[in-house]
Order: C-alpha cells, then sequence, then structure tokens
C-alpha cells in the first residue's frame, strides 16, 4: 500500500501546479519501479517521513523566448515534468524512430533481459537494415535493446515486436504495439498512436508534450538510461559467432560530445522530416528537449536544434525549493 507520507506529497505537488501528465507519469513511475518498496511498506514503519521535494524550475525574467528552427517542440524538466517551452507542442505528427522510445519500454516491462529472440525474416526484411540481423540468428532482449537504440535499428524493432508472438511465426507484431498503445494511454498521452514498432509508418503519430512524456519515463529506467548514452558497443547472437558494430546515432552523444547528454533518440522520415530527442543533465537537473520536423533537410539538423533548445534552457532556467 502506497504510504501516506507519498499520498500527502501528491497533494502539495497539485498545490504548487505540476500538471496532470507529470503527475501521471510519477505515479506510473513508482508503481512499476518501486512494486518491492512498496510491498514491502509499512503503515506503521517508524523510519517513514516526507520525502524531499524537488525543486522546481522557473524561467529568468529576462530570459529571451526560446526558438528551434522546427515545426514542433518541447523543452521540459526530466525532474518535475514541467513544461518550459514549446511550439505546436500538442499536434499529432509522425515521429519516425522516436517511436523506438516506447518500443524499448514496452520491452524492458514485458521481457527478460536474457529471453532469446529468434530473428524472423519479417524483421532482416525492414528497411534501411542498418544493424543487419541474420534471419534465425539468436540474440538476447538485452542484446536487441542496444541495436534499437544506439544505432536505431529497424531490423530490430521488429525483432522485439515479434517476441510477443504467441503462435511463433515471427510474423505478428499486432500484440506488441496493442502494448505500446496500451502503455501510451496508461501514461496519459492523449496524441499518440503507435502503427509499428520502428516509427517507419508515417501513419503512427505522436506529438512533441507526449514524447516529453514517454522519455521522461524512461529515463528512469537505470539500463535504458544506459543503453542511449552509450556511444559504440558490438552486440553479438548468443554463440558469439554474429557480432554487429554499433555507433550512436545521436550526435549529441557523439560527434558534439553535448555536455550532460544522455541520450535520447534521432528519427527520420521524408514525411516526418528530421527528429530528435535529446536530454542533458547538469548539476543534478535534467532537461529534455524534442524537436519535430526540422525545417532544413540535413543529417545535423535535429542535433542542431536540440542543442540550442537545451543551451537556452541551462542559460535560462533556475530551480528553487
Amino acid at each position: 500500500m502506497i504510504s501516506k507520507s507519498l499520498i500527502i506529497l501528491s497533494a502539495l505537488y497539485s498545490l504548487v501546479g505540476f500538471n496532470l501528465s507529470s503527475g501521471n507519469v510519477d505515479n506510473k513511475i513508482a508503481d512499476y519501479y518501486s512494486k518491492e518498496s512498496y510491498t514491502s511498506a509499512s503503515a506503521t514503519e517508524p523510519q517513514a517521513s516526507l520525502p524531499e521535494i524537488r525543486q522546481l524550475p522557473f524561467v529568468k525574467p529576462n530570459a529571451g523566448k526560446a526558438y528551434a528552427n522546427s515545426r514542433n517542440y518541447a523543452l521540459i524538466d526530466g525532474d518535475t515534468g514541467e513544461i518550459l517551452a514549446t511550439k505546436d507542442a500538442k499536434k499529432r505528427v509522425p515521429i519516425a524512430s522516436t517511436t523506438k522510445i516506447m518500443t524499448a519500454v514496452v520491452s524492458l516491462e514485458n521481457y527478460g533481459l536474457d529471453d532469446v529472440v529468434t530473428v524472423p525474416a519479417k524483421a532482416t526484411a525492414q528497411t534501411p537494415t542498418v544493424v543487419l540481423l541474420r534471419t534465425n540468428e539468436k540474440i538476447t532482449v538485452s542484446e536487441l535493446l542496444h541495436c534499437l537504440l544506439i544505432k536505431s535499428g529497424n531490423d530490430s524493432a521488429y525483432a522485439l515486436a515479434s517476441n510477443m508472438d504467441s503462435v511463433g511465426t515471427g510474423d505478428n507484431i499486432l500484440p506488441f504495439i496493442e502494448k505500446m498503445n496500451e502503455k501510451a494511454k496508461e501514461l496519459g498521452m492523449e496524441d499518440t498512436n503507435y502503427k509499428d514498432p520502428a516509427g517507419l509508418s508515417d501513419e503512427g503519430y505522436s506529438s512533441a508534450e507526449n514524447l516529453a512524456i514517454i522519455t521522461r519515463y524512461a529515463l528512469k529506467n537505470p539500463l535504458f538510461r544506459q543503453i542511449v548514452t552509450t556511444k559504440n558497443y558490438v552486440a553479438s547472437n548468443t554463440s558469439k559467432t554474429i557480432f554487429h558494430k554499433l555507433e550512436n546515432s545521436n550526435r549529441l552523444v557523439t560527434t558534439y560530445e553535448y555536455p550532460g547528454a544522455i541520450g535520447v533518440k534521432t528519427g527520420f522520415t521524408f514525411e516526418a522530416s528530421h527528429c530528435l530527442v535529446g536530454a542533458a543533465t547538469r548539476n543534478g537537473h535534467t532537461l529534455i528537449a524534442v524537436i519535430l520536423g526540422t525545417y532544413v533537410d540535413s543529417a545535423t539538423a535535429s542535433a542542431d536544434e536540440a542543442r540550442r533548445l537545451l543551451d537556452w534552457g541551462f542559460a535560462n532556467i533556475v530551480w528553487e525549493n
């Protein structure tokens, strides 16, 4: 049972004006990642005390207007979920491979990391197949998550999704997509509807604000956070006979070496244009920047705009009790 102190804290958050989305995410984070501690908690526990309230972010009075050269963007505080800057952030748009953030979350919450997946032919047919998984290759969920989040493997996304196919043919990814949409609904992502696990279908959509919600949730998972921060990795099949060299597709983590960068995910289709969810931590505070649909068509465009938005945040946001 959730302790009274957490209920009091929730009320305090409401009083200081935290938005409903951030509160909902907090509840789900606590529900999933703290089940064990909740089970062992006791209402009469002598050590119980009111948790420390996190610092609230405020935009400096003399701050200029935040700007990013993209159709939609959002900047939020990773700790509280407070929205700090937006442009058309509720608009439903295709989100390309940033879809894979939810694919990773559903995989982490429904599979064991050591579960072995047999890669189906359908997965290897997804283009571009930058990871180059092989049909019938046996590889763990943990390794597939690295392929998914570091190199943005479309084949990896479909391999993970196929593992929920109870028939075992590897052709049915619908149960996994249902899980993705169920999770979105659970987190209050009202402007989101996933159509595939990789983001290749532009019929799927989300919004900048909704992507900030799922990213904030995902970053609470230590493994997710570790993987999206990784620059280079070599994934292998279970028998250590096939190897996949992975370089992070996120320039904030690699070539830009953005101070405090912790990922998160790139994306591109012709309709979605260049997209990036970027996050960074400095002095104990995390900012999440969502860039959707850059106006500039270049490989560096989304990283440039995410960096611009994060720079503005760290220069113009102060945190106070």
